[in-house]
C-alpha cells in the first residue's frame, strides 16, 4: 500500500459534516390592553414597555379609550393577558365597573388587571383591593417605569400559571372522559353476561344470588361513571339567560320521578319567582337538580319534606333548598363538596361536587346552614 493511499483513506474517514441551521419557531407576543381616556398615557406606556421581554415573548398592545370600548375588545380577544385599566374615564368609576364586569359578565378569570388612577379619591385603595379581583393598583404619579415593569412581570407570571392550571384541568378532564368510556364499555359487558347467565341457569340456581350481586354492582359502577362524565364535561360556564321559575318547573318534574325510585312520597313546597339570571340553562338546571336530589335523599324517611324558595332583590337572587332530615354533621361539613363523599348508601357522592364546580365557574356562592327543623339548608346566592 502506498503512503498516498493511506492519507486518502483518512481524509474520507474524517471528512467534516455539514452544519445544519437551527430555525427557531416565532412565538406569539403577550397581548396587553391599555384602557385610558388620555392618548398620552397610551404613548407613554408603549414607550416604557416597548422593549420588554418576558420568557422570550415581547408585548403587543391594544388600545381602548372608554370602559365600554374595552369590554368589547376583551369580548372579542379572549387571550389578552394583562389590562392596564384607568379608573376615571367616561364616568368617575368606569374602570372599577369594567374590573367587576371582566370577572362577572365576561367570566374571564385569567386576565390580570392593573388599575391606574390619577384621581385616587374616587377609588380608595383599601376598598378596591378588598372588593375587586385585581393584581395591582397604582396612582399614576407614583408609577415609575421600574414599578410598571415589575408590576407587568408579576401579572404575566400569574397569568401564565393560571393558564397552565387550566390546561392541566382540561387534560385531566379528557383523561377522565376516556377512562369513563372504557369502564362503561366493560361494565355493560359484565352486566350483560351476568344477566345472560342468570336467565340460562334460572332463579333456583345456586349462582343466582351471586349473579344478582354482580348485576347490581355493575349498575352502581355505571352510575359512578356517569357522574364522573358529567363532572368532566363541564368545560366552561358560558353566558346566556335563564328564567329561574321556568327552569325550576322543568327540574321539579324529574325530581318527583327520582324520589319515586327510592319509594319516597316527598312533599315539595315551592315558592318561585320569575327571575332572569346570567347562566347556561343546562348548567343552572344541573345545579338545581343536584341540590334537590340531595334534599330528597336526606329528607325524613317517614314524612319527607323538601322546600324550594326563590327570592330576588335588585342585587342578588337567593335560592334555598331545604329538607327536614337530620342535617349535616359539623365534622362532615368541610368535605361535602368533595368528589365521592357521601353518607347515603345509594348515592355516588358526585352531585354536590358538580354543584360546586358550576357555582365556582360563575362566581356564585353556596352555603350550608341548619333549618329551623334541624334539617339542611343549601343556600345559593346569584349576583344580578
Amino acid at each position: 500500500m502506498q503512503k498516498s493511499d493511506i492519507f486518502n483513506d483518512d481524509e474520507l474517514l474524517f471528512s467534516g459534516e455539514e452544519s445544519e441551521e437551527v430555525v427557531l419557531e416565532p412565538v406569539d407576543p403577550w397581548l396587553v390592553l391599555i384602557v385610558d381616556d388620555e392618548p398620552d398615557i397610551h404613548s407613554m406606556t408603549k414607550m416604557v414597555l416597548g422593549d420588554y421581554i418576558f420568557e422570550g415573548r415581547s408585548l403587543e398592545f391594544i388600545s381602548a379609550y372608554t370602559g365600554e370600548e374595552s369590554l368589547g375588545v376583551m369580548g372579542e380577544n379572549t387571550d389578552i393577558a394583562v389590562v392596564l385599566l384607568d379608573v376615571v374615564m367616561e364616568t368617575n368609576t368606569a374602570g372599577l365597573e369594567v374590573a367587576g364586569q371582566i370577572r362577572d359578565m365576561l367570566n374571564n378569570q385569567f386576565i390580570r388587571i392593573i388599575l391606574r388612577t390619577g384621581q385616587p379619591g374616587y377609588a380608595p385603595e383599601y376598598k378596591v383591593i378588598t372588593e375587586l379581583d385585581i393584581n395591582d393598583y397604582w396612582q399614576k404619579a407614583e408609577l415609575t417605569s421600574q414599578r410598571l415593569t415589575t408590576s407587568m412581570t408579576t401579572a404575566l407570571r400569574s397569568y401564565r400559571d393560571l393558564r397552565k392550571i387550566e390546561q392541566n384541568r382540561v387534560s385531566l378532564a379528557q383523561l377522565a372522559m376516556s377512562v369513563a368510556h372504557q369502564i362503561r364499555n366493560r361494565t355493560m359487558t359484565i352486566n350483560g353476561f351476568a344477566n345472560l347467565a342468570s336467565r340460562k341457569l334460572g332463579p333456583q340456581s345456586e349462582a343466582a344470588e351471586y349473579l344478582a350481586t354482580i348485576s347490581e354492582e355493575s349498575g352502581r359502577l355505571e352510575k359512578i361513571v356517569d357522574s364522573v362524565s358529567s363532572f368532566a364535561a363541564i368545560s366552561s360556564c358560558d353566558h346566556s339567560e335563564v328564567d329561574i321559575k321556568i327552569a325550576a318547573e322543568e327540574v321539579l318534574s324529574d325530581i318527583k320521578i327520582f324520589a319515586a325510585t327510592f319509594s319516597k312520597k316527598v312533599d315539595i313546597d315551592v315558592q318561585l319567582e320569575h327571575v332572569l339570571i346570567d347562566a347556561k340553562p343546562d348548567l343552572f338546571k344541573k345545579v338545581l337538580e343536584e341540590l334537590l336530589k340531595n334534599a330528597v335523599l336526606f329528607s325524613d324517611e317517614e314524612n319527607p319534606l323538601v322546600k324550594l324558595v326563590v327570592r330576588a332583590d335588585s342585587d342578588v337572587c337567593s335560592i334555598d333548598v331545604i329538607d327536614n332530615g337530620s342535617g349535616v354533621d359539623a365534622v362532615d361539613l368541610p368535605y361535602i363538596f368533595d368528589p365521592f363523599f357521601t353518607k347515603h348508601p345509594e348515592a355516588v357522592g358526585m352531585g354536590l361536587s358538580i354543584v360546586n364546580r358550576i357555582v365556582s365557574g360563575y362566581n356564585w356562592s353556596v352555603n350550608v346552614l341548619e333549618s329551623d327543623s334541624g334539617g339542611a339548608v343549601f343556600s345559593l346566592r346569584i349576583p344580578l
